[in-house]
């Protein structure tokens, strides 16, 4: 049986016998049974959300029955983790700033997509940046979205196209947990790493059982509450110890909302079908795993006005139609004790057809293809002192890109090869040191980039960690998010086209982080950490204007604008007792070009607020509730704001934000692991919106800096049976 530090049964908690590679979940009741199990010397390691980890050594005699009686403790720090040096560690023992969103935080949030989730990560920013579209990206340390790495079970298969609308059409309920390393460090990870790197670990099954999710949102608007209904199933299929299989679907239908009345939506049409397969089964005893997986998404997405007319009938209308099929094989080999490799092969292919048109244009209809290959693998050499680690990672990237209405046909086929290797190794008693090189050829890059990357983490007590990070990156003059996607300015559309000359950007990220970890009672544990981070970035990229006034289109070119240095601090903290859990964190940065950029003539990057914030708590109350609460703050910022609605360009200094989001779950057992779950939810209590969107056919939909949504009600249940 497993039991809380108090005593309580604690379900969900996975049960190990390392020996065997077996594995089970406790019930409500906090009791699990493993069986057949040999006669001999077994290793049982305990592990649950919340808790420090468990290991205890078990003897068992032939046609031995043995009850064991498992008592955990609550610590920050003893969670596994797999993100920052792509081996498994305890959370504490990671040289790297990183944090973890377990699956019991996904679901409180209520979260439908990775955005929804993500979003509560301490030093995470998802921002909406296109008014009728609604395309998102994520930041951290206060740069864009291409500075930080997005994997899937540790691959890197969202291309460029992808990244434009993925973060919103990853369904929540297929990741377990997320892994956030802020920062850079492991020359594991892609050369535009530098801000971090996002981990989505897929759901994993345990048992054999079903779980049937259904959701309603309510959103406010000008004209009402638009219905949001969303619903999802996973099924998962384990006969036996060696093998797995889970079926997930989930399917969404976003409503429009016109937030301000004028006949334009703000919150854009989503219909998503999600569907997929993931299967494993362990081999040769256990030391392998073959791992597959296949999935297909569709979404259709449109912004505008009278949007249920044909597109080419309206005054604005941004529509995409796309969907994607990605499939992968992973082959995992523990060799030896001290060898062990993995490898992977994954494809994805996107494709959109688009509209971006004004006035009712009927030649503004594109079309869009992206095939991408990756294959990755990954060699590590342990030993009592640490661990080697070397890999070799390819990719094959083609984008075909069609907007005959703006001239614009992109064909450009990006390959690439790289190499790492880093050695993590403990110097020392209290000293652990990551380092390594990783050297990337693209084929947009002339010769080969080398990318030095380091971390040191001393622990001089066993509550007081400090770690320091360096890296090294760099970005390919390559097709990014602007390009694919095009805005509608002012009745016209906003083509972003590349200087010919562009070069690669590079960048060099330096962080010094502090965790302070006292013991402060028997049930309680609590958490203090902060962060000084400062990045550097060379031959910058930045679209500037340069609009040809004999073409239909307002255009800018992208290109290599001197240097930019993002800095500043994070302070955490974090606290549990019991179920309960608190986490606070703040940050202050400095975002600054070089020079001043020539449009508005601001030495202040843009989008990047000089402060902002999360605080969450978390609380299993009796009875089966569980109670969430949670604010995000976000300062105020410089973003350009482009003549249409209003009579010429400007920089406006935006508003700050404070929302407020509250949940309430009750669950109700149904005997063994069968269980209801009722959500009720409140998202943006207080309806914390941008007051000053642009209006009508002319509007700036770049112009849009505030939380992603008005105030909505959403009512959940799901089934696990």
């Amino acid at each position: 049986m497993v039991r809380s530090p108090t005593g309580r049964p604690v379900a969900g908690a996975a049960v190990t016998l390392t020996t065997i590679s077996s594995s089970v979940v406790t019930s409500e009741d906090g009791r699990f049974c493993l069986h057949p199990v040999s006669a001999g010397e077994h290793r049982l390691v305990v592990y649950a959300e919340d808790y420090g980890l468990a290991e205890q050594d078990v003897r068992l005699a032939d046609g031995e029955l043995l009850e064991i009686d498992v008592r955990l403790r609550p610590a920050f720090g003893e969670e596994m983790v797999v993100t920052a040096t792509r081996t498994r560690k305890r959370l504490a023992d990671v040289p790297l700033h990183m944090q973890t969103l377990p699956r019991s935080r996904i679901e409180s949030v209520t979260a439908r997509t990775l955005a929804d989730a993500v979003e509560w990560a301490r030093g995470v920013r998802v921002e909406t940046t296109c008014q009728s579209c609604n395309s998102t990206e994520i930041r951290l340390l206060g740069l864009q979205g291409p500075y930080a790495q997005l994997l899937v079970d540790g691959q890197p298969t969202l291309s460029s196209l992808a990244m434009v609308y993925g973060i919103e059409q990853l369904p929540a309920r297929l990741i377990d947990s997320i892994e956030v390393v802020r920062g850079g460090g492991s020359p594991a990870y892609g050369a535009g790493a530098v801000a971090g790197v996002i981990n989505l670990i897929p759901h994993h099954p345990d048992h054999t059982h079903i779980e049937a999710d259904a959701r309603s949102e309510r959103m406010d608007g000008a004209a009402g509450a638009a219905e949001t209904p969303s619903y999802s199933l996973v099924a998962d299929w384990t006969p036996g110890s060696e093998r797995a299989a889970t079926f997930h679907g989930q399917v969404d239908r976003v409503a429009p909302v016109d937030v301000d009345g004028d006949g334009f939506s703000d919150v854009s049409i989503r219909d998503l079908d999600a569907a997929g397969v993931r299967y494993h089964e362990f081999l040769f005893d256990g030391s392998a795993r073959l791992a597959a997986e296949v999935s297909h998404m569709a979404e259709f997405r449109r912004g505008g006005d009278r949007l249920h007319l044909p597109p080419e009938q309206v005054d604005v209308a941004e529509q995409l139609d796309s969907s994607r099929r990605g499939a992968s094989v992973s082959w995992l080999h523990t060799v030896s004790p001290l060898w062990d490799w993995r490898a992977t092969v994954s494809h994805a292919a996107t494709e959109r057809a688009s509209y971006y048109g004004a006035g009712g244009d009927p030649g503004a209809f594109g079309s869009t293809w992206n095939p991408l290959w990756v294959f990755d693998s990954h060699v590590n050499r342990g030993g009592a002192q640490g661990t080697v680690s070397f890999g070799v990672q390819a990719a094959r990237d083609l984008i075909d890109d069609r907007q005959p209405a703006y001239g614009r046909v992109i064909r450009e086929t990006y390959q690439s090869v790289s190499g790492f290797a880093q050695d993590d190794r403990r110097v020392g008693e209290h000293v652990t040191l990551l380092y390594g090189l990783r050297a990337d050829r693209h084929s947009a890059v002339d010769g080969t980039i080398v990318s030095p990357r380091a971390a040191l983490m001393w622990t001089p007590r066993s509550d007081l960690t400090l770690r320091v990070a360096h890296s090294a990156g760099f970005l390919p003059p390559a097709v990014f998010d602007e390009e694919l996607h095009i805005a509608l300015l002012g009745g016209k559309a906003m083509v972003v086209r590349d200087d010919p000359g562009l070069r690669e950007e590079t960048s060099a990220a330096r962080m010094v982080s502090l965790e302070w970890r006292p013991e402060v009672g028997r049930r309680t544990s609590m958490v203090v950490d902060s962060a000084l981070f400062d990045t550097r970035i060379d031959d910058l990229f930045h679209s500037l204007q340069a609009d040809d006034p004999t073409t239909p289109e307002f255009e800018f070119v992208r290109t290599n604008f001197g240097s930019a240095r993002v800095r500043g601090v994070e302070i955490g903290w974090g606290l549990r007792r019991g179920g309960l859990t608190v986490d606070v964190g703040y940050a202050w940065q400095r975002a600054e070009f070089g020079d001043a950029e020539p449009d508005f003539g601001s030495t202040t990057m843009f989008r990047t607020p000089e402060e902002y914030g999360t605080a969450s708590l978390e609380w299993p109350l009796p009875h089966g509730f569980n109670l969430f609460a949670g604010l995000r703050y976000t300062g105020s910022m410089l973003a350009p704001h482009y003549a249409g609605y209003i009579p010429e360009d400007r920089l406006e200094v935006t508003a700050s934000f404070l929302t407020w989001d509250f949940g309430l779950s009750r669950r109700f057992a149904l005997g063994g692991d069968r269980r209801i779950t009722a959500t009720v939810a409140v998202r943006n209590l207080t309806d914390e919106y941008q007051r000053d969107l642009d209006r009508g056919p002319f509007r700036d939909p770049s112009y849009v800096y505030g939380p992603r949504f008005p105030r909505s009600l959403v009512v959940g249940l799901k089934a696990d049976l």
